[in-house]
């Protein structure tokens, strides 16, 4: 199916939205779900209804949705749940067929709340309605900067990672989420009324900007069948990354108790089905984002597992070393060549080429490096140009930032200047075709500068070698989770 022709495109791409429950008070959730659309520059049209209000944010406001002649596309339901029948009953008389339910309290809130739900179904199936929700917020879609969110948000970063999600814990990241990531859509399914998995899923194979899909799961809800067939059919064409929540009981309980999900599925049934299908299962959800960053980074997988290690600390070398062992990646062994062209960086003894630590390198020579960074790098990316290694690690080098800031006084300027000068060698190293991330080393506010710059060349940053190396590692698996599918 066309992603245009398919039923959720006007979810995404809705030429007016109308914000019911609108609000001009700064200090009500409510506020920044108009206000983001204003400040964002949301490419259609808006149209606030507020029966106490005559204007929001400087826009004419409608008491009730009767009240608006023009065509709507898109309704937001951001009213409590008690007064939300009413507003799907005043949709269905004017014939507008798409409505998101901010509000929670149906299936999750005992008998009142079921019965409402089962009322809304009814009248939206009888109408020909389509429901995103209740107990959600979005869509979000970075091509035409629309969102919905009760967060105020700083910007929208295009890209392509496309996020399903069954709960709002996004939410609170998505400032973080559009600073190091490349976003092209995102959907929260909240309770699955109407849409659900299967249809997100549908729809997302078939989006030409969407290139990573990334689900977060609490239960299915769809149909089973279909929903694994899309997997095995996307995964082809495209990375599959799922995290599957509600895994335990207390797990599922704890779903029940704020979507209304019952996760029934045998969780190692599910699991052998994922990989059969080719799709990457996320244990935690920092492997969830870590996942879908370097897929979004990452251009090609790598050609087989050898993978070289760089450290500063030759402990951090043997943590990662450890990490690349138990995640299926195997060291890689350079070649005389690499050997040749490290060895003039080396301290006054031979030390191992893979982990390679050239901590202990700029010991011995930390004035000819920060003098010639250049050479010192050009001669690191010989590594990646090493015929046994087909992906690498490296731990950032901030300490060159330190002694430059602490011995020079430099301005910040300058230093900043460095940062930048640093990031375009690691990205002529990226640009040498094979996979490369790195890991933090201080952690501190000056290397919080340093990851901003080089996220925004698309190079991967993890806090930890360990993530770094189940990032790689994920790619890697995929690469071989598809030829098996050949």
């Amino acid at each position: 199916m066309n992603r245009e022709k398919h039923f959720l495109d006007p979810f995404f791409y809705p030429k007016s939205v109308a914000i019911v429950g609108a609000t001009g008070n700064q200090m009500k959730m409510n506020y920044h779900i108009t206000e983001n659309l204003l400040r964002l520059k949301f490419l259609g049209k808006v149209y606030l209804v507020n029966p106490n209000a005559d204007e929001i944010l400087g826009m004419k406001t409608y008491p009730s949705l009767n009240d608006i002649s023009a065509d709507i596309d898109l309704v937001v339901s951001a009213v409590p749940y008690s007064i939300t029948l009413k507003i799907i009953r005043d949709c269905a008389e004017m014939g507008i067929k798409r409505i998101v339910i901010v509000a929670g309290g149906f299936e999750e809130a005992g008998k009142k709340g079921e019965e409402l739900h089962r009322e809304i179904v009814r009248l939206t199936r009888e109408s020909k309605m389509r429901v995103l929700g209740p107990n959600t917020l979005s869509p979000i879609n970075t091509s035409n900067n629309f969102i919905i969110s009760f967060h105020p948000v700083e910007k929208l970063k295009r890209g392509g990672i496309s996020f399903v999600f069954q709960s709002g814990l996004y939410e609170y990241k998505l400032n973080w989420i559009f600073s190091h990531l490349g976003v092209g859509k995102i959907i929260d399914l909240g309770n699955k009324m109407d849409i659900n998995e299967v249809d997100a899923l549908e729809y997302l194979a078939e989006d030409p900007e969407t290139k990573v899909i990334t689900m977060h799961l609490e239960s299915m809800r769809g149909d089973g069948r279909r929903f694994m067939q899309i997997l095995r059919d996307t995964s082809r064409k495209k990375p599959i990354v799922i995290l599957k929540s509600g895994r335990t009981g207390a797990g599922a309980k704890a779903a029940a108790s704020h979507t209304g999900a019952i996760a029934r599925e045998n969780d190692a049934i599910f699991d052998g089905m994922l990989r059969q299908a080719g799709v990457i299962r996320a244990q935690t959800l920092d492997e969830f984002f870590d996942f879908a960053k370097i897929f979004e980074f990452t251009e090609d997988p790598p050609g087989d597992n050898r993978i070289a290690v760089a450290n500063i600390s030759g402990g951090e070398g043997v943590i990662a070393t450890d990490a690349c062992e138990r995640n299926g990646l195997k060291m890689a062994k350079l070649g005389e060549k690499t050997y040749k062209r490290l060895r003039e960086t080396f301290p006054p003894w031979k030390i191992p080429l893979n982990p390679l630590d050239f901590g202990v390198c700029m010991e011995f020579h930390m004035a000819d490096f920060i003098t010639d960074l250049n050479k010192f790098f050009d001669d690191l990316t010989s590594i990646l140009e090493d015929e046994e290694v087909d992906c690498m690690i490296m731990q950032l080098p901030s300490t060159i930032f330190m002694k430059v800031s602490a011995t020079l006084k430099l301005p910040k300027s300058a230093i900043s200047g460095m940062m930048d000068g640093i990031a375009d060698i690691f990205l002529r190293m990226k640009e040498k075709g094979k996979p490369l991330a790195l890991w933090r080393s201080s952690m501190d506010i000056m290397e919080d500068e340093f990851v901003n710059m080089l996220e925004s060349k698309k190079i991967p940053v993890y806090p930890s070698s360990e993530r770094a190396v189940k990032a790689m590692a994920a790619l890697y698996k995929y690469k071989s989770m598809r030829e098996k599918q050949r």
